[in-house]
């Protein structure tokens, strides 16, 4: 069975984390550390009973078996009475929306769902992510900030560059704030490499989609957030270079 996953634009996370510009202040006044629903698995299976829509975020309240909860996903459109299902989750206690005026007690905040059940078949063609040709060449309006590297650069010689400090430009792709105490960034640049071509990056700056920005950061991999928050490459704690 095929599974196609509900994206809204494009991050949190991140984390988480990860999944757009959100220009309110919604913000948790407590946040807890990352935790699973079910101890056992990071899968998964849900029915929607309610659905409520912010600028950011489509909340949602769901039953899984016998429990009842809240979970929020990056703005999408998604069907009362329907099933879905998604991996992992990340925790915020008492986190206030500022755009519905509530306060939650627990919400978990999901990447994204998966409709198991989709309305129509796609062909799907299994690509080796190694057999796909890099692309070296930077995307029209994108000029690399003085010592920056591309992120075909960056995933090719990640080794390399574990625990060093990186600067890249690019345009963001997606924007999450408030994360864990972060924004959660991702950026594109226009190159690749085995098939990847969107960094994950932190930091306390506060950017648009669609922005062109240069950021320098520290390049840390194979990061392990819990809840199948997995990163094999992340470039942390980043600054706007100007």
């Amino acid at each position: 069975m095929k599974k196609i996953t509900i994206w809204s634009v494009a991050s949190i996370v991140a984390l988480l984390v990860l999944v757009q510009c959100k220009p309110n202040n919604e913000k948790p006044e407590v946040a807890t550390a990352v935790e699973n629903l079910d101890a056992d698995s990071n899968f998964h299976e849900i029915t929607v009973k309610e659905v409520l829509n912010a600028k950011a975020y489509t909340y949602l309240l769901v039953t899984e078996g016998e429990k009842e909860y809240w979970i929020a996903v990056p703005l999408t459109e998604v069907e009362i009475g329907k099933t879905y299902t998604y991996e992992g989750g990340m925790e915020m206690k008492k986190f206030e929306s500022k755009d519905l005026k509530r306060t939650f007690d627990s919400v978990f905040f999901v990447e994204g769902l998966t409709d198991p059940n989709p309305p129509a078949a796609v062909t799907e063609t299994v690509i080796d992510p190694k057999k796909i040709a890099p692309v070296t060449e930077l995307a029209k309006g994108i000029t690399l900030a003085k010592g920056g590297i591309s992120l075909f650069d960056l995933f090719s010689t990640r080794d390399k560059l574990a625990g060093k400090t990186v600067i890249l430009t690019g345009k963001v792709v997606k924007f999450m704030p408030d994360i864990m105490s972060k924004n959660w960034i991702h950026l594109q640049d226009g190159t690749s490499f085995n098939g990847f071509n969107d960094i994950t990056i932190t930091s306390l700056a506060k950017l648009k989609v669609d922005e062109i920005v240069s950021l320098k950061g520290k390049v840390v991999l194979n990061k392990d957030l819990g809840s199948g928050y997995k990163y094999d490459v992340l470039i942390e704690d980043a600054v706007v270079v100007k």
